[in-house]
């Protein structure tokens, strides 16, 4: 049976924005880079997959925050596996601050691809994985499917050297930042955003042209697709 990770992290300046607290892309961050540590803990993080020649891949990710941390503050980060099926695992978080209350939890998705093929693998194929798996029920709803948005603004993006991770594909976190960047200054003072939900479905990689694309509806929709109209991300952005 498989357990619980905590890791400390501190709100640095570059982690902020104006309101000096902080973003929603670092705060993403610094839950997915828990993972990737409970991942190395655990005997199966990046390292010795791309060993052979296999990769980790954040398929759907949702976050929900009470509030935003402020700069120079420090959160415990605890996460731990939950159910593993044949192509999918549930990695679960909690964010406390340092005071030990809870200020936020996510849930996210991955699948394990073969970098050369792209093509999914067997996760049940390793015992070692199943062996991770705490029996704690996700904190907070689990991220579902959004459905096709109906834009009522697109803006274009070209994925550039920044843009990419080592996988050589945007980095989760830049869609995020693609979407957030459409929203007037306004909305970062005037609201906050409870929960965000990411679908991941394609990769973009660098050189793409994308179309950034925003409805208004009860939350902000986002969908980001190439130039054939395929969608590689849709989101969800719930304010309070």
């Amino acid at each position: 049976m498989g357990g619980i990770g905590k890791y400390i992290y501190r709100v640095e300046p570059r982690d902020v924005d104006f309101t000096r607290q902080v973003t929603l892309m670092a705060v993403g961050d610094n839950i997915l880079h828990a993972a990737g540590e409970d991942a190395d803990r655990n005997g199966f993080g990046l390292r010795v997959l791309s060993a052979n020649n296999a990769s980790w891949v954040l398929s759907r990710f949702a976050v929900e925050m009470e509030r935003r941390p402020v700069q120079y503050e420090k959160l415990c980060v605890e996460t731990w596996v939950g159910e593993v099926s044949r192509l999918m695992t549930t990695r679960n978080f909690r964010v406390s601050d340092e005071n030990g209350k809870q200020i936020g939890a996510a849930v996210s998705y991955w699948a394990m691809i073969d970098l050369t093929s792209r093509q999914p693998l067997d996760l049940r194929s390793n015992p070692e994985y199943l062996k991770a798996v705490y029996e704690e029920p996700s904190p907070i709803e689990k991220p579902g499917r959004i459905a096709r948005v109906n834009p009522v603004r697109i803006e274009p993006h070209r994925v550039v050297y920044s843009d990419v991770d080592f996988n050589r594909h945007a980095n989760s976190m830049k869609y995020l930042e693609w979407m957030v960047d459409m929203l007037p200054v306004e909305w970062h003072t005037e609201r906050a955003c409870r929960r965000y939900t990411l679908n991941f479905m394609h990769e973009a990689r660098y050189g793409d042209q994308l179309e950034v694309c925003f409805e208004d509806a009860t939350a902000s929709l986002f969908e980001i697709r190439n130039t054939e109209g395929v969608a590689l991300c849709r989101a969800s952005l719930e304010w309070k």
